[in-house]
């Protein structure tokens, strides 16, 4: 049996940094004033004083479009899982609009509102740790790998992604790699 792919969203599957600043800035706030990419909605509005509605309001979801090899990938997947910060509502429409059907996806609304967590994930598509493998393009995303056990795979196809890259990551070039990955661990 192979491996089973959970994947991070924002930034991993979509090139999204454009599309999740463009609200903060459409609300006056200075690039040097920008939360970090990657935090929960509730959290990141809150550091920019700022609520979850008005940036929803501003924020457009058709902006946000896959990485090059992305929808190739996904669709011949059997099995995958997705865990993201991104808001429950607006992540459900991106995934529809872009036709993604993760066999479960998760949300910062699925967890209290705080960072993503892969235990729920896991136990939701019924799968030990050792039989999953997370990709995706932060040092958070490592982290969420590294507290359950779940091996990690950097999404190297977003450059951002690199800067965080540590010696001992698995860094992948292309989504492609992907494949090799979960070939590679029978």
């Amino acid at each position: 049996m192979h491996r089973v792919p959970l994947f991070d969203f924002d930034g991993t599957l979509v090139d999204s940094d454009a599309a999740l600043i463009a609200p903060f800035l459409a609300l006056g706030l200075a690039h040097d004033d920008l939360p970090p990419l990657g935090l929960p909605l509730g959290e990141a509005c809150e550091q920019a004083g700022i609520t979850v509605e008005a940036y929803l309001d501003r924020y457009d979801p058709a902006a946000a479009l896959p990485f090059p090899g992305v929808a190739e990938v996904l669709t011949g997947l059997g099995r995958w899982g997705l865990a993201s910060n991104k808001d429950r509502t607006s992540g459900h429409r991106e995934l529809a609009r872009l036709g993604w059907a993760p066999e479960v996806a998760l949300f910062s609304d699925d967890f209290g509102g705080a960072e993503k967590q892969l235990a729920p994930l896991l136990a939701a598509l019924t799968l030990d740790a050792d039989r999953a493998v997370y990709i995706g393009d932060t040092a958070h995303d490592r982290a969420c790998a590294a507290l359950v056990g779940v091996p990690f795979a950097l999404a190297g196809w977003n450059p951002r992604a690199r800067a965080c890259a540590r010696p001992e990551d698995q860094v992948l070039d292309h989504p492609t790699e992907v494949l090799d990955l979960l070939r590679s661990h029978p």
